[in-house]
């Protein structure tokens, strides 16, 4: 599939100016959100969403070509989120000691809001099936390891960088995937998992 198809599929065909076309994004949004919670993605259709939304199915392919630019929307509103967070992780850390401490605490925080927001799971089962999709994870991890590179380069001797860019892509993939585990699970193995993948970061993904 080309450049362009893809961009077209995932894409607001128009994007709102006056403030009842913002209104009418907003609620298709907001129900788009509440289904995907709900329902999940792959049982959300187009006309539900636009049922819920008040709005007619042809307004909706107005904004939208299909349900995946839906999900592309609701995808950055909440990475943005998501992002927001992850970005001061590493703000002003100094010694590689720090980094760790900071790296296992916001393990426990980022659990916390996957519990609280239950659309970041929702979009996550949704992305990993549409392969379009999957590159704006990609693409996430790719801007996260760069802000984590800034914020922590000046504290990692020179001759390892590449060792270091590694170890942080590895520690984010595999937090993610130790973190949508964790959501899934009752309290007691959630914070066995975590406590345990808190002390592997600390003894390993920092250590030189």
């Amino acid at each position: 599939m080309s450049d362009q198809v893809v961009e077209g599929r995932l894409q607001l065909r128009k994007k709102p100016q006056q403030e009842r076309s913002i209104q009418r994004l907003e609620a298709i949004l907001e129900a788009a959100i509440e289904l995907f919670v709900e329902k999940g993605i792959a049982e959300t259709t187009m006309s539900e969403i636009a049922q819920r939304a008040g709005i007619s199915i042809g307004s909706l392919y107005q904004f939208f070509p299909q349900k995946a630019a839906v999900i592309k929307a609701v995808h950055d509103r909440f990475s943005g989120q998501l992002e927001d967070f992850i970005r001061q992780i590493f703000a002003g850390v100094q010694t590689l000691d720090q980094a760790a401490d900071r790296a296992a605490e916001s393990l426990i925080e980022l659990h916390a809001l996957f519990r609280r927001q239950r659309i970041y799971m929702a979009l996550w089962k949704a992305i990993v099936t549409d392969r379009d999709l999957s590159q704006l994870s990609g693409d996430f991890h790719e801007q996260i390891i760069a802000s984590f590179y800034r914020d922590l380069s000046h504290i990692i001797p020179q001759h390892d960088f590449e060792r270091f860019r590694v170890n942080l892509k590895l520690m984010i993939l595999a937090t993610g995937e130790v973190i949508r585990f964790a959501t899934q699970q009752p309290d007691h193995i959630a914070r066995n998992h975590l406590d345990q993948w808190r002390r592997i970061i600390k003894a390993s993904v920092f250590a030189y």
